[in-house]
């Protein structure tokens, strides 16, 4: 499948910005699953663009600009080819030991509640990945897909003690479940291309910016597991970055000098194109 990708954040300062630094983490990198046909960042003001890497490997551009301005944008626009892997994830560069990814974080703290919840499942000759696959399942039966609007800015816990959470929200409880039952999961931050004809009407609609889990399975490796559609990714889905929780796979960090009142406007279009 081909997808297309494009995103703009615009931005306005009612007094003007001396200088800015921003960090992105909005490119995919290829892997077995995806390949990036075209990739293109462009901010309308002039400055010094330079890509790397952060601690878990995800793809970084460092942007900085110095003043006097009130008017700041960033495009991207690219493709990416996608091909269904049945959650198999293969061919990218693990830069830290799986174990790092049993840890919790502020958002992602067990609780009593939570850590009843994962060991129910667990049954006599059950298999990591049977758990697993028990867990994705549960957890889409459990929680009900809000937006923002809906939810707010939420830990694993809160989000499950009210049953309802947003994408990243649910990829948060998957994860504190998986880890509190021994197995090394990591926070996933993507896009999500809409399907060309949606099978359920009624059912919510999943932002195109999308989270989801990885766990390394004994026997098998990292495997993806999306409890919002309770399914492991498919060709739909494009792997950005992965952390720990979603503070460390942000898309964006502003750093600025100057620039009070800011206001921004983000337009984000995921679809499907043909080859």
């Amino acid at each position: 499948m081909r997808i297309r990708i494009s995103h703009e954040t615009a931005y306005s300062y009612e007094t003007p910005v001396r200088s800015i630094m921003q960090a992105l983490r909005v490119m995919p990198r290829d892997h077995e699953g995806q390949v990036v046909v075209s990739w293109r960042i462009e901010p309308s003001i002039d400055g010094r663009l330079r890509s790397g890497e952060d601690a878990f490997g995800n793809l970084v551009h460092q942007f900085q600009a110095d003043g006097p301005f009130e008017h700041l944008a960033i495009r991207i626009d690219g493709i990416i080819e996608t091909t269904d892997t049945t959650g198999f994830v293969r061919g990218v560069a693990d830069v830290v030991p799986s174990g790092v990814f049993l840890r919790h974080t502020s958002s992602t703290q067990p609780t009593e509640a939570l850590i009843l919840f994962a060991r129910k499942l667990a049954r006599p000759g059950q298999t990591p990945l049977e758990l697993l696959h028990a867990l994705m399942a549960a957890l889409h039966a459990e929680m009900t897909l809000g937006d923002n609007q809906d939810t707010g800015q939420s830990t694993a816990s809160e989000a499950f003690a009210r049953r309802l959470g947003t994408a990243t929200d649910i990829a948060h409880v998957f994860c504190v479940c998986a880890r509190e039952l021994g197995i090394p999961t990591r926070f996933v931050m993507g896009y999500l291309a809409p399907q060309r004809e949606p099978v359920d009407q009624s059912a919510p609609r999943l932002a195109e910016r999308h989270a989801w889990a990885e766990s390394d399975v004994p026997g098998f490796g990292w495997i993806g597991f999306d409890p919002c559609l309770d399914l492991c990714p498919t060709d739909r889905h494009v792997r950005v970055a992965v952390g720990l929780d979603q503070a460390d796979v942000a898309p964006v960090r502003l750093t600025r000098v100057g620039g009070g009142g800011e206001t921004a406007h983000v337009a984000l279009s995921v679809a499907q194109i043909d080859q």
